[in-house]
């Protein structure tokens, strides 16, 4: 009778099956590791993306329609000169957009000429986190005024957070949100001294060649650079590497979002004068009494664009801020 024998794997036999597949996993991990880096990276510039397009359709809506624009920098907001930017100093800022484009002008209600009323907003992009608001908030302010009343230096509008919370606390919202004025591209820039050598850096090309931002009543933009909060950006110091001024450098993963704000009625009044004038209204002269119409391009009616304290070079540290009107607010009293 013949019996069979079972035979199984010999000791080498298993050793060699082993490394095969050592082997093989080795090679599938060599594969799918930049497949997952790149999804990261994938989901990355989607949220980013999202994110950045949220706060551009929001500023675009805020600005076009203004009817008048101061643009503005924290570091040339120090309006009465005491060596700090604070609240005294926006309502001086705030007065005197109502100087310059509303005072002393008038309406008629149907039976009497009485003052214009209406209301000034204040947007800030936050780029220093204050203890109040993140990095990345955008908030506004309302000032109320009359014509014929000068806003006292001691009037404080509530800032209110304009953009939604989870943006800055929602668990996948890892980002750093930086603003400057203008539109710029993202460049590589040697590795910081305090950066990783392994890792790849970028900064906007306007940052690094401390060249002027470029805005104006038809070219007014705004740059958003979201970078991930963990390891984020590293400030280079001026010298150091390229930038006389010195640099923020972004480690990859970063995005750029430019956001393009066209000031669409003021836009229009520019093409038909020299300069963007504010719109000229009935005015009553508060010595003579005498109720005339101003002239276009007068004096009374100040510049629709203003940008005379913006800082026009990137400086992440300044926080930037939009003071305007709407038509539609202004009043008879």
């Amino acid at each position: 009778m013949n019996t069979k024998t079972k035979k199984g794997f010999t000791l080498v036999e298993l050793i060699v099956v082993m490394a095969i597949f050592s082997i093989l996993l080795l090679g599938v991990m060599a594969i799918t590791k930049p497949v997952s880096v790149m999804f990261k990276n994938t989901s990355l510039s989607e949220k980013t993306y999202a994110y950045a397009n949220n706060i551009q359709v929001y500023l675009q809506g805020r600005l076009e329609y203004s009817e008048d624009i101061v643009v503005a920098t924290s570091d040339n907001m120090d309006a009465n000169s005491d060596g700090k930017f604070d609240e005294v100093d926006l309502a001086v800022m705030v007065e005197d957009f109502r100087k310059s484009h509303f005072d002393n002008t008038v309406g008629y209600n149907g039976k009497d000429v009485v003052p214009l009323k209406g209301k000034i907003h204040v947007l800030r992009m936050v780029n220093n986190a204050d203890g109040t608001f993140p990095q990345g908030a955008v908030t506004e302010r309302v000032f109320d005024f009359q014509s014929d009343k000068a806003i006292p230096t001691s009037t404080k509008a509530t800032e209110e957070q304009m953009l939604n919370p989870a943006f800055f606390t929602a668990k996948d919202s890892a980002y750093n949100f930086s603003y400057s004025l203008g539109a710029a591209n993202l460049e590589l820039v040697p590795t910081p001294a305090t950066g990783d050598s392994g890792e790849v850096y970028r900064a906007l090309d306007k940052d690094v060649s401390d060249e002027n931002v470029g805005i104006s009543t038809t070219t007014l933009a705004m740059s958003i650079v979201l970078d991930k909060k963990t390891g984020g950006a590293i400030d280079v110091a001026a010298g150091a590497g390229k930038g006389a001024n010195g640099y923020r450098a972004y480690r990859d993963p970063v995005a750029l979002q430019v956001v393009n704000l066209p000031l669409t009625n003021i836009t229009y009044r520019s093409n038909h004068t020299a300069t963007a004038y504010g719109i000229s209204r009935t005015y009553k002269d508060p010595a003579t009494g005498v109720v005339e119409y101003q002239p276009e391009g007068g004096s009374l009616v100040g510049n629709a664009y203003d940008d005379s304290r913006a800082n026009k070079t990137v400086d992440f540290n300044n926080d930037i801020y939009f003071i305007f009107c709407y038509t539609d607010e202004i009043i008879n009293s």
